[in-house]
């Protein structure tokens, strides 16, 4: 993903229902930093090149729905 604006994030839902990498502290995104999940975790890559990887862990969410 591409941030279209700055951003700051707490967690991110990788695939909505899924798949969640809760931060250990909140990440800024900058316009056009670029972020994707590798290996377990997270990557950022700031418009500079320089690549960060924010310290948290991958959980599993599951929601239940019902239809009314």
């Amino acid at each position: 993903m591409t941030a279209p604006l700055m951003l700051l994030l707490n967690r991110v839902d990788f695939e909505p229902g899924c798949s969640v990498f809760e931060l250990e502290q909140p990440l800024f995104l900058r316009a056009g930093d670029r972020l994707w999940a590798d290996d377990g975790g997270v990557v950022v890559e700031r418009g500079s090149g320089d690549r960060e990887r924010p310290a948290g862990g991958m959980a599993s969410v599951y929601r239940r729905w019902r239809l009314l």
